[in-house]
């Protein structure tokens, strides 16, 4: 049975040591004899995050159940989890997340994801009223989308609170595979399959969970994998689509304008159908079945790594909530927390990239950025004659993609005061030329402010 998790954890019970510490130093609570993988109660031992290093050396495994659904609070602990836990201890954590998009450390926002859409927000399917339109679903009671830039590989995904993440870090050594923990997932899934209705899990050759459902025996994405691998630690999260009320939502936001714009140097997304494991719309029903699924990979995951040690709340299996990432409790993770929060990350992060907005009008821009800071553009006339080029070099600022705040000021001058900043950088073409509102408008979709 799922029992109560404690509350956040106290204050530390010892301090910081100036040496690796020893068993003395971190006294074992007293267990229960009970089956290797149980959950166990009865101590009210607690310790800090800080010192993470020498309770992972003394106690493997360890699970940690995060309550925030700040993407940016989740993303950072696990980060500090896996630079700051000892090289040879075995981790697995749990967190949901508020909707968002998340993309991989080497992708292009512009190219993996509709940004006005995510400025916009997004509303549950189940919501929807007879008429609504895509942009009258963004805008009317929508939950605003973060955009977020994780730190590991891999591809664009979208978390909701019918999504379940899960990471489990452990020895980058001979017995770590890419596949392992997602069949560990499998293994602890199968069982309730026939209760729930789910089928034929399976761990593809992309290392994704997928099932088999409809009378086409369509295959469905579930569960996908991302990787970070460091010198002697591997880190796998994955996510569980168990319940999400936004799954018909996600190729919209999913779908960037600039698809046939853009051509990207970094790591772009492979489309799969995705599908969820069970639908409900009662909230009571998806959290007792996210509950259930928490704890049967939790003893899967005992079972691989427990050995005879046994699973104990606030010990070996701890809560930690919003608080770990304020600056006065650790401010390595605050830190976190504001580099993945900043345009700096989020954007300027982008590998080199070139952009064409195709023939409009009789014009055409292009331009070619790095590092969301654009490097040369050009705005060809009809007969592909260059009517205005500029490199990075000749303008009097650098300009962010993210921050741009009039592309038509940055294009033309004309209509356009002189202090605009945008419009400053570049000299207006020749007078002649007439570059139209719908040009405009093909660009700044694609490239919306981001603020």
């Amino acid at each position: 049975m799922w029992r109560a998790l404690p509350p956040i954890l106290k204050q530390p019970t010892f301090r910081h040591l100036s040496r690796r510490p020893t068993f003395a130093q971190f006294p074992s609570p007293r267990l229960p004899r009970q089956a290797s993988g149980c959950l166990t109660t009865g101590t009210d031992r607690s310790w800090s995050l800080r010192d993470l290093r020498g309770v992972s050396d003394e106690t493997s495994p360890l699970i940690f159940h995060l309550t925030s659904d700040n993407p940016y609070h989740n993303l950072s602990i696990e980060h500090y989890l896996l630079t700051h836990s000892h090289p040879e201890s075995r981790i697995l954590l749990f967190y949901t997340n508020r909707p968002c998009v998340v993309i991989g450390r080497n992708q292009n926002p512009w190219l993996e994801t509709d940004i006005k859409r995510l400025k916009q927000g997004v509303r549950p399917e189940h919501e929807d009223r007879p008429g609504d339109s895509p942009v009258t679903r963004g805008n009317a009671h929508a939950t605003p989308v973060d955009l977020v830039r994780r730190r590991s590989g891999g591809g664009t995904v979208f978390h909701d609170s019918g999504n379940l993440n899960y990471s489990v870090i452990v020895p980058n050594n001979r017995s770590f595979t890419r596949a392992i923990h997602a069949e560990m997932v499998v293994r602890a899934l199968s069982p309730m399959s026939s209760n729930y209705d789910f089928h034929d899990l399976r761990v593809n050759d992309r290392n994704d969970i997928v099932m088999r459902r409809g009378a086409g025996n369509q295959w469905l994405k579930v569960s996908g994998s991302a990787y970070k691998l460091t010198r002697g630690r591997a880190l796998h999260h994955g996510t569980l689509l168990y319940s999400s009320p936004y799954i018909n939502r996600i190729s919209e936001l999913l779908r960037s304008p600039g698809r046939e714009s853009i051509q990207a140097k970094g790591v772009e997304s492979v489309r799969s159908a995705v599908g969820n494991l069970m639908w409900t719309p009662d909230p009571v029903k998806r959290q007792t079945l996210k509950s259930e699924i928490t704890e049967k990979i939790v003893q899967e995951f005992w079972r691989m790594y427990g050995g005879t040690t046994q699973r104990q709340v606030g010990w070996n299996e701890v809560t930690l909530g919003a608080d770990e990432c304020g600056e006065d409790k650790n401010p390595e993770i605050a830190a976190g927390v504001a580099e993945l929060m900043s345009p700096a990350w989020r954007f300027e992060q982008t590998p080199r990239f070139d952009f064409s907005s195709g023939p409009l009008d009789g014009l055409e821009v292009a331009f070619q950025a790095n590092r969301g800071v654009l490097e040369h553009l050009v705005l060809n006339g009809c007969a592909g004659d260059v009517l205005l080029e500029r490199r990075k070099e000749d303008l009097q600022q650098p300009v962010r993609l993210h921050d741009v705040r009039n592309w038509k000021g940055l294009i033309t001058r004309k209509s356009v005061q002189d202090e605009d900043k945008d419009a400053a950088a570049v000299s207006a073409p020749p007078e002649d030329v007439q570059v139209s509102d719908a040009l405009v408008d093909r660009i700044e979709a694609i490239f919306p402010r981001s603020e």
